[in-house]
């Protein structure tokens, strides 16, 4: 369909005059190969609009896989152009955006970022500007594609909000809708724009189009000079040629689509006198004046699937030539791959395969992967017999360092399995060993029940399971366990119960500093030093060491104290 849409334009635009004395003016930007993102795959839709361009009469500048500053030397091109009649700007590559503007992006970029994309590409409003200066007559037309790029701090993937200056049209799609979109309506004489968008269901419009202003206006004609008065008679135009038959339409567009030396010759030996033999002898011309284009054609025409060109950069990696990834897609790692393999067997040069060498190159990657498996075998056994050898060496397991010693030089070995058991089965039986050992000095520790017990139990275990219990035995015995809360409310609460009057406490704490145990004030308050000098009490008197009274600490206290038995019969009656 493309095809025969480029066919058709092509020779509807060839019979028209210019439009003025000084030609309009086009920009063609085609990125569509990527130093670090996926390269596009419909660039070429954009590339194709040159020759309809220049049919109408527009002077075309094109930039391909442009840098940023490539990009910008074409801008400035556009710019010293000074156009004022007509403008088209046609662009594809990978597009980034922010809150503010958005930039097509060059083909060195490297993950940019906010603060430095000005200089990895060109800014889309700095672009409307230059389309800007021929307002009414101005086209820019912008091809996306969904192709993966990394991009830093403060930018998104694709364009942003587009704003047009007065006067600018400015329509988005992909590249192959775009550029269909210019052949079909802008560069058709008289087209209606507005109703080609709304046609196109993958298209969107922005700034400046009217259905009553085509780009082209419809009455561009071929204009013919007078004859003068003394002129000889003219002879009748000829009658125009008639329209070329199916056949000679069916062949011309498989040879646009192969776009191959041979295919264009077929058309033109089957058609020496077909409505495209101009054409078709010119692309001819080009392709032979261009062995890159040739060998791109040759390539194209060989329709490869995802799945073939996904083994080509296998069979070019098997034979050590990085193609960057195994994806199916030709980028510049690839197509470097193949310039390196072309170079190697004395090859031209181009980047691009034929039939002959895809054959030539599979077959040697058939080889080479037939060494690699060899020498694989080779080295397994080699491997192998090191393996048995190293098992014997270390005593096939008799030794537990012999056993370590084979398993930190073969972890995946033959006897590997055979080897961990048996290093599993050996700390096993050294983890029971010293578990016994520390039972056994615990209950040493816990018969004596003495600080140094448990102390020496703590030095000579170090790694013992009962370091915890042995410190808070350690503290009971000096007298410095420290309740638990729920011990503190139990303890607190059995001291309450006793219902012990202010006077009392006081004859408690008088008695308690009389033994210089230092409770602190004396005001029948039990603080923190009264808790400290009741447990000091305790301890010396072999009681329960918690810090609150209970009834034994209690009448033990009074006991001592004058006057303290009519004090605890008082107390204890009640």
């Amino acid at each position: 369909m493309r095809a025969n849409l480029i066919a058709l334009t092509t020779g509807l635009f060839a019979g028209l005059a210019p439009l003025a004395a000084a030609a309009d003016t086009a920009l063609l930007i085609v990125n569509d190969r990527y130093r670090d993102a996926q390269n596009l795959r419909e660039g070429a839709a954009i590339a194709g609009l040159r020759a309809p361009l220049e049919a109408v009469g527009f002077d075309v500048i094109t930039v391909e896989d442009g840098t940023g500053e490539a990009l910008r030397d074409g801008l400035d091109q556009l710019l010293a152009a000074e156009e004022t009649g007509r403008v088209l700007i046609a662009a594809t590559g990978h597009f980034a955006r922010a809150r503010s503007d958005s930039w097509l992006l060059g083909r060195d970029v490297d993950e940019p970022t906010l603060a430095n994309v000005g200089g990895d590409g060109i800014s889309l409003a700095v672009l409307m500007e230059v389309a800007a200066s021929a307002p009414g007559r101005s086209v820019v037309l912008l091809g996306m594609e969904r192709r993966r790029i990394t991009l830093g701090d403060g930018l998104g993937a694709g364009i942003g909000r587009i704003e047009p200056p007065q006067g600018v049209s400015v329509v988005t799609g992909s590249p192959e809708d775009v550029a269909d979109f210019a052949r079909d309506a802008v560069l058709l004489p008289g087209a209606d724009l507005v109703r080609a968008v709304d046609a196109a269901q993958n298209l969107r419009s922005f700034g400046f189009l009217s259905p009553d202003v085509a780009f082209l206006p419809a009455d561009v004609a071929v204009e013919v000079t007078p004859s003068e008065p003394e002129a000889e008679p003219q002879v009748a135009a000829p009658s125009a040629p008639s329209a070329p038959s199916a056949d000679e339409t069916a062949l011309w567009e498989a040879a646009v689509e192969l776009n191959t030396v041979g295919a264009y010759r077929a058309y033109v030996e089957r058609y020496p006198s077909g409505a495209h033999v101009a054409e078709a002898r010119a692309q001819i011309d080009a392709l032979e004046a261009d062995p890159t284009a040739q060998a791109r054609a040759a390539e194209d025409a060989l329709n490869l699937s995802r799945e073939q060109r996904q083994q080509i950069q296998r069979s070019l990696s098997i034979l050590d030539y990085d193609t960057r990834g195994i994806d199916g897609i030709f980028g510049s790692g690839t197509r470097a791959a193949i310039r390196a393999w072309q170079t190697a067997n004395a090859r031209p040069v181009s980047g691009f395969l034929d039939a002959g060498q895809i054959n030539t190159l599979g077959d040697q990657a058939a080889i080479r992967t037939a060494e690699l498996e060899e020498e694989a075998r080779i080295a397994a056994e080699e491997r192998r017999r090191a393996d048995q050898a190293y098992w014997q060496v270390t005593g096939q397991g008799a030794r537990i360092d012999g056993v370590r010693d084979y398993l930190e030089r073969f972890p995946d070995g033959l006897h590997a399995d055979t080897a961990q058991g048996i290093l599993d089965a050996e700390q096993a039986r050294v983890r029971a060993e010293a578990e016994a050992r520390d039972r056994a000095a615990w209950d040493v520790a816990q018969a004596a029940d003495t600080v140094q017990a448990y102390r020496a139990y703590i030095e000579g275990n170090p790694d013992g399971a009962f370091h915890d219990q042995a410190r808070a035995r350690m503290n009971q015995i000096n007298g410095n366990a420290v309740p638990s809360d729920a011990q503190i409310t139990q303890l607190q609460a059995q001291e309450d119960a006793l219902n012990i009057p202010p006077v009392t406490r006081s004859l408690i704490e008088q008695r308690l500093t009389a033994l210089q145990l230092e409770p602190g004030r004396i005001d029948g308050r039990f603080d923190e030093s009264t808790r400290r000098a009741i447990r000091r009490y305790q301890r010396a008197r072999g009681l329960d060491v918690t810090g609150y009274l209970n009834e034994p600490t209690l009448v033990r206290l009074l006991a001592e104290t004058v006057g303290g038995i009519l004090q605890i019969d008082g107390i204890l009656n009640r």
